[in-house]
């Protein structure tokens, strides 16, 4: 769902990036006020941990969705849940996009404004208040967490088709479709990574979820981070040997619409790819590239290791960065 650089016209990306702003500014204020110290290592493990599983592509059934289609957790649900607010995930998202484009290519610079209101603001707010209020009406938090997950990810996926169709790129109506069809079966993914990585963080440090469950001990504490960063870690070393090669959501959407694939073959026409790619850029008047020194999670030159070196890498930015951020910005608490 990350949409790359040329798909919107100038104009309209500095309008994302302004609400994107505004929102991101909310989140530093949200992080000033609330967060506690003990939660700014789970802020760091969160950001680390979402980065390592957005980069583990898992193909679609084909049974389901014909034509070679793949999909990743985006994991703003499981922020805003976990730590209590909206803008958590808004402000973890964020760091995780601008690392995402700035390194890896992965979603453009002049799109990041889109990308942060989609994943970020949208996925965010639609996963903490549909878990919140599914929650106070069945009491199971697990199954109000898939619900929530499913949800952080099919809203915005439905957005961003909107917002292509408004930029030109896309008809509106396949987009919908396809967008739509596509991100509701890589929602169920969302859901339920979402509500078992909540049973894993309930069960280690309850009272992060639950203020009526005393205090765990320190040892757990511990032992939660230190499991997070590892899945992490293990997640940047198996992602580049078991990840699908299938485009996501949103680039067969785009291929398919302009006949570089077929929605029943994964055959990519990659003439007719480069050169839609190019008539977009036209189209948008947007053809600013950035040339990421990472691009595809990669280390140039260094195939599979190179991939592997390129996710540890950015974990290991991430946590530093979650630390570093949430612990200054919320330091007087």
């Amino acid at each position: 769902m990350h949409i790359p650089d040329g798909f919107l016209p100038i104009s309209q990306a500095a309008v994302y990036w302004f609400i994107a702003i505004i929102f991101i500014i909310l989140s530093l204020r949200w992080a000033r006020r609330e967060m506690s110290e003990e939660k700014v290592p789970l802020v760091a493990v969160l950001a680390a941990g979402i980065f390592a599983i957005q980069t583990l592509n898992m193909a679609l059934p084909v049974s389901i969705i014909p034509g070679g289609v793949s999909g990743h957790v985006v994991g703003a649900a499981l922020a805003a849940i976990v730590l209590g607010s909206p803008f958590a995930a808004i402000f973890i998202l964020t760091l995780v996009l601008v690392l995402q484009g700035i390194f890896f290519g992965d979603g453009g610079i002049t799109a990041m404004g889109a990308n942060i209101i989609n994943m970020g603001v949208i996925g965010g707010f639609f996963g903490f208040y549909t878990y919140k209020s599914l929650n106070n009406v069945f009491h199971n938090r697990f199954c109000a967490a898939f619900i929530s997950g499913w949800i952080s990810l099919f809203i915005p996926a439905i957005v961003c088709a909107v917002e292509l169709a408004v930029a030109g790129t896309l008809p509106l109506a396949f987009g919908l479709v396809t967008m739509g069809v596509y991100h509701s079966v890589i929602g169920i993914i969302e859901g339920g990574v979402t509500a078992f990585a909540l049973s894993l963080i309930i069960h280690a440090r309850p009272d992060i979820v639950s203020s009526d469950i005393p205090v765990v001990p320190k040892k757990a504490k511990d032992v939660l981070i230190i499991a997070g960063i590892t899945v992490a870690l293990a997640i940047a070393i198996f992602a580049p040997y078991y990840a699908s090669t299938y485009p996501d959501g949103l680039d067969s959407t785009f291929l398919s619409a302009y006949g570089a694939k077929s929605i029943n073959t994964v055959h990519i026409d990659e003439t007719k790819a480069g050169s839609a790619e190019a008539a977009v850029a036209d189209k948008t008047g947007n053809t600013f590239t950035w040339q990421a020194p990472l691009p595809g999670y990669s280390f140039p030159g260094l195939d599979k290791p190179g991939e592997v070196m390129a996710i540890i890498f950015g974990v290991s930015v991430l946590f530093i960065l979650g630390f570093g951020i949430s612990r200054f910005v919320a330091r007087k608490n």
